[in-house]
């Protein structure tokens, strides 16, 4: 079940339960933690990670964005892709030491590295780039999310992340003198702060569609990370908890059909690939290979003896870190 909200992670000289809680966790400070260590060798600098991904899914555009801080490397990339045109158009960017010591963000803190910036006021979140072309995104937060204070690994005291999904935008894509308007759309969040293992593994999957019968559907399911607290479905915003669940797919990531069932068979479902994004970042201080193919989802969801077909876009990762 799904504990009473909680406003901070720290209380009483230590960090809140395991587990997860509704809404936002508004003060996920973790300055506590973060001076502990040697000169030079603190955790906020090899062992914290912090970061904002944003994703918007529909069978019309594909748009993702994100800033991390990495402790030692800060990254940040976006990308988006026009089924109809076949066009996908990425950048990113790293940076050693991108974010000062006392760095300590909320989600609602501002974020802002290079070309990229993500701001938030008054539950409205912008989400800006300029590059190799222009992107404007308007998020309008509903706290209806699901906070997760999940065990890590290696003497490490925790990982924190907020899910939240479908959000309501507005999305403007300048590319080559071609504007994009996208309306009527929906996006998922990611906000993670912690100290994940040194080595750190993941499959995960993150979509947004509708049932047969006109339902909102929309889920984030992980696997071999936050010990899988984070599978959750909502379902017309009811948020509904789920099991471990189970990754399959063949040697091409790209191409080849991934399908993804939860152990307790609430939900079922395939994703056929699009296209993907993907990265093997191997510096001398942290390794990031990961591949994030996108497209449409086919699935069913049983809730309450109720079997559904549904259609969703998102994406699905394979991702392996060393940090």
């Amino acid at each position: 079940m799904l504990k009473e909200q909680e406003k901070q992670l720290l209380q009483y000289g230590k960090h809140i339960e395991f587990g997860r809680y509704k809404n936002l966790i508004t003060q996920p400070l973790t300055t506590f933690w973060d001076d502990e260590g040697f000169p030079g060798f603190k955790r906020r600098r090899t062992q914290r990670k912090a970061w904002i991904f944003f994703g918007i899914y529909s069978k019309d555009f594909y748009v993702g964005m994100a800033i991390v801080d990495a402790g030692m490397v800060s990254t940040a990339f976006t990308y988006f892709y026009v089924p109809s045109e076949n066009l996908f158009i990425e950048d990113k960017t790293t940076l050693p030491l991108g974010f000062k010591n006392n760095f300590d963000p909320s989600l609602t803190d501002d974020w802002s590295l290079g070309k990229y910036s993500i701001r938030t006021t008054h539950q409205m979140m912008s989400l800006n780039y300029k590059g190799k072309y222009k992107l404007e995104i308007t998020a309008h937060l509903l706290d209806n999310g699901v906070s997760i204070v999940a065990p890590s690994e290696g003497n490490r005291p925790f990982n924190f992340t907020y899910k939240d999904l479908p959000i309501p935008i507005q999305c403007k894509i300048d590319y080559r003198g071609k504007v994009y308007e996208i309306e009527g759309a929906y996006g998922a969040i990611d906000f993670t702060k912690g100290y994940p293992p040194r080595q750190t593994e993941w499959n995960w999957s993150s979509a947004i569609g509708k049932t047969e019968s006109g339902k909102s559907i929309a889920f984030n399911i992980v696997n071999k990370f936050n010990s899988n607290m984070e599978n959750i479905l909502w379902l017309d915003k009811e948020r509904i908890l789920l099991s471990d669940a189970k990754f399959t797919y063949g040697p091409d990531l790209k191409n080849d059909i991934w399908r993804i069932e939860t152990n307790d068979s609430i939900l079922k479902m395939r994703l056929q690939p699009l296209g993907a994004r993907q990265e093997n970042l191997n510096a001398a201080i942290m390794k990031s290979v990961f591949i994030q193919p996108f497209g449409e989802y086919t699935g069913t969801i049983t809730v309450n003896g109720v079997k559904e077909n549904f259609t969703a876009w998102g994406v699905a990762e394979e991702h392996l870190a060393v940090w």
